[in-house]
């Protein structure tokens, strides 16, 4: 009883199975078909703000990535006028891989956290920071013998991006004696996209492989503070920004015989960060502004590493029992691009 069970599903696979078997004789024929549907899609958004007295600080963020797919191909065996082909076969494989992900935090801080030697006797800052990073990826291949034919495919775009702001005015302290305000804002993103294919078509094989990784990240932070000396005192007003772009890139391709095959695709990426702060007193006046951006583009198999970083900050400086006031403002700003070694 079992034997005879086994012998009817036996006999049942063979029945399904048979279109991909080789055949022989002067008049057999066998065929065979295929069709692939991949997708792949993910992705968030992330924002934050916090408050403080007479500050405030806030940013949001949003990374994702959209992918393809598509793999159809066949094959048939039979006579093709006095020409017999008693075999034939046709395969894909396909693998798509898109996403994202970001995470925002607004926060308070002490400023001397910030600085080596530790300035102020007295300090408090806002700030927000963004990261995030988005990917798209994917890999097709193939190959077809006999009379066939084996399609492939692939489509995918991924972007992400972040902006971050802060903003601080002068204390609501009693002993402040100086008025003002200083504030920040950062922002970068990138978008990416792939296309990929491949054909064989008779005897051939191909394969198409291409990927981007990118990471942001953007900040901003304000502060105030005071310093005291014998005789003084040194109010200060300050922000920092930066904006951070990172992308690596990669792209293969490989062919056999008539097989073809092709990957195409690329990224832009920018960044922007600007700062400002401006203070005075009853007898004098100080300002200073920063402003910083970069922008970049690539085709697979190249990267970049950019960034935007800078800062303000101003000074009032009384003495006891004077009047007047030394004033003083600073601004700093770096930008820069460097390649990044591809995966």
């Amino acid at each position: 009883m079992k034997k005879s069970i086994f012998v009817a599903l036996f006999a049942a696979v063979m029945m399904i199975a048979a279109p991909s078997f080789a055949c022989d004789g002067p008049n057999c024929s066998a065929e065979g078909n295929f069709d692939i549907e991949v997708g792949a899609i993910g992705g968030g958004i992330d924002a934050d703000l916090k408050f403080i007295p007479n500050g405030a600080a806030g940013g949001i963020g949003a990374a994702g990535g959209l992918a393809g797919g598509q793999a159809e191909g066949a094959f048939e065996s039979g006579r093709i006028l006095w020409w017999k082909v008693p075999f034939g076969g046709a395969e894909a494989n396909l693998e798509v891989i898109a996403g994202g992900a970001t995470h925002t935090d607004a926060y308070a801080f002490n400023p001397n956290s910030r600085f080596e030697d530790s300035p102020f006797d007295l300090g408090i800052g806002v700030g927000s920071e963004t990261y995030g990073l988005a990917r798209v990826d994917g890999d097709v291949d193939g190959n077809a013998w006999g009379l066939a034919y084996s399609e492939g495919g692939f489509a995918g775009i991924a972007g992400q991006g972040s902006l971050d702001g802060s903003v601080l005015f002068d204390s609501p302290l009693c002993f402040w004696d100086s008025k003002g305000m200083t504030y920040g804002v950062a922002g970068q993103g990138s978008v990416a996209g792939i296309v990929g294919g491949g054909v064989a078509a008779g005897l051939g094989d191909y394969e198409a492989e291409a990927g981007v990784f990118m990471q942001g990240n953007s900040i901003s932070e304000s502060y105030r503070g005071i310093s005291k000396f014998e005789g003084g005192k040194t109010e200060v007003m300050g922000t920092n920004v930066g904006a951070f772009t990172s992308i690596t890139s990669y792209g293969y391709t490989d062919r056999g015989l008539i097989g073809t095959a092709f990957v195409n695709g690329g990224y832009v990426a920018a960044g922007n960060v600007a700062s400002k702060t401006v203070q005075f007193t009853q007898t004098g006046a100080a300002k200073a502004t920063a402003y910083g951006a970069y922008s970049g583009a690539g085709e697979l198999g190249c990267g970049m590493n950019a960034s935007a970083v800078g800062y303000t900050q101003t000074r009032a400086t009384t003495y006891d029992g004077m009047t007047g006031s030394v004033m003083s403002s600073e601004a700093s700003m770096k930008v820069q691009n460097v390649p990044n070694t591809p995966r």
